[in-house]
């Protein structure tokens, strides 16, 4: 049986994409649920709250910025030598839940 990699298929977009790879991973949803609870948080605070170490914690940071599922009040090349706080961007998190349950549910 021939394995599925990418979905042929229009409504497969690049916000279902990043909500596949986003919720589908269990640190990523432990980082965003402490961050809509606690945030804004350090990458330190973080990494003491859920059950991840520092370089998977920092690995899911970027991939959550980079979809949007969080924000930094640092910008990215500005964050040497100092400690930027994360929030959960709520907006975009119900966008890319929206975007998943429309393709699963063929709306």
């Amino acid at each position: 049986m021939p394995r599925i990699t990418q979905p042929h298929d229009d409504a497969w977009s690049p916000d279902v994409e990043a909500a596949v790879t986003t919720f589908g991973n269990r640190a990523r949803n432990e980082i965003l649920r402490f961050l809509t609870a606690f945030g804004p948080a350090t990458r330190g605070d973080i990494v003491d709250s859920v059950s991840a170490g520092e370089p998977s914690v920092a690995k899911h940071l970027v991939a959550l910025e980079q979809v949007g599922a969080i924000v930094v009040d640092v910008p990215a090349g500005r964050r040497h030598g100092r400690s930027p706080r994360y929030s959960a961007n709520p907006a975009r998190i119900k966008e890319l839940l929206d975007a998943h349950l429309r393709y699963v549910l063929k709306e």
